[in-house]
């Protein structure tokens, strides 16, 4: 089976030929059980995705990943530009597994797999990804599911930003189509000359900014508002309360921060839009169409489309790299 699996600094998305599909935050922590013994009767819906992962040696490790992960005070993401292994590996795992992947019965078969990288770490650590993902081999259950070995025979590593022409595909013509691929600690971007149909790799690369720094300027503003520091865990909740109204709620009483969030919009996609232009320099006046990509590009998309030319987003933009890498997997042999 072939699946593509995009291990994000926000969200891991994976997608497998069968058009099976998972998409959970980049967070996880370790499980230690239903302590009180009440979550098959409190709470609304499934209670997250429980991680069971048994090595070569035999060792069993039990994880949250997910929103379930989100819960806990023991939750870690990634902070920085380096993926720990072990993090990187468990969410891909988790999302080979929810996408439908892996076998049972004592003659498990390999897997074909797809991931990217940021275009700024590709050249640098895509060999050492690859290589690491070849020798990866585990048996893997979620969510009390039956367990599959997971490995792969074959392994593609992609630059991000490039999944997102496979899926789109470019217009017909002359000059550049970008590409503006969001996420949440850096936005890829890239320039693709529509008479070669080859990226130009001077005008390709990735900036250290992206969704987070929406949730920094609402931190400080909470801060100013409410009085009291914002705990990282509440976040996610802030944000989704923001999106929907511009209020939240703080110890019973209303917050109104549409201000801040109108404002941190329009400085995020202003900080991400002048690198990427500068970088993109003069032969933005040949742009053809600017695609918006990444779970960002929901986020920042209308602010982000008043900057650039010719703006379209794309199909599917959460999925759309994800998809990409799959349909680039057929075409790299």
């Amino acid at each position: 089976m072939k699946l593509a699996v995009d291990v994000g600094y926000g969200y891991t998305k994976a997608v497998s030929e069968t058009g099976q599909r998972a998409c959970f935050p980049s967070v996880a922590a370790p499980y230690r059980g239903d302590a009180l013994g009440i979550q098959g009767v409190m709470g609304k819906g499934a209670f997250g995705h429980r991680v069971s992962v048994r090595d070569l040696s035999g060792r069993r490790e039990e994880h949250l990943v997910g929103e379930a992960a989100r819960e806990s005070f023991l939750a870690s993401g990634f902070l920085g530009a380096e993926k720990p292994e072990g993090l990187h590996d468990l969410l891909l795992l988790a999302g080979v597994y929810l996408a439908g992947a892996g076998s049972t019965g004592q003659f498990p078969e390999p897997l074909e797999l797809a991931v990217g990288l940021p275009l700024a770490f590709c050249r640098s650590q895509g060999k050492r990804l690859k290589e690491r993902l070849l020798r990866l081999k585990a048996w893997v259950s979620v969510d009390g599911g039956e367990e599959r070995c997971v490995s792969f025979s074959r392994v593609v590593v992609l630059p991000q930003g490039v999944g997102v022409v496979f899926h789109q595909g470019l217009p017909e013509g002359r000059g550049y189509a970008g590409v503006v691929d969001v996420g949440e600690y850096t936005t890829d971007y890239l320039l693709v000359d529509l008479e070669t149909g080859k990226p130009l790799v001077e005008a390709c690369g990735s900036v250290q900014a992206g969704c987070h720094l929406v949730g920094h300027a609402v931190s400080i503003a909470w801060l100013q508002a409410a009085g009291e520091p914002l705990p990282p865990r509440l976040l996610p909740e802030v944000l989704k309360d923001l999106a929907s109204s511009g209020r939240t709620v703080c110890r019973g009483v209303e917050l109104d921060l549409s201000l801040a969030w109108r404002t941190a919009l329009g400085q995020v996609a202003e900080t991400i839009a002048r690198q990427v232009l500068s970088a993109w320099r003069d032969l933005t006046s040949r742009l053809a169409v600017t695609y918006l990509a990444g779970g960002g590009a929901l986020l920042l998309g209308d602010t982000l489309a008043e900057r650039f030319p010719n703006p379209a987003l794309v199909s599917d933009p959460v999925f759309a790299n994800a998809l990409g890498y799959l349909e680039a997997l057929d075409g790299s042999r």
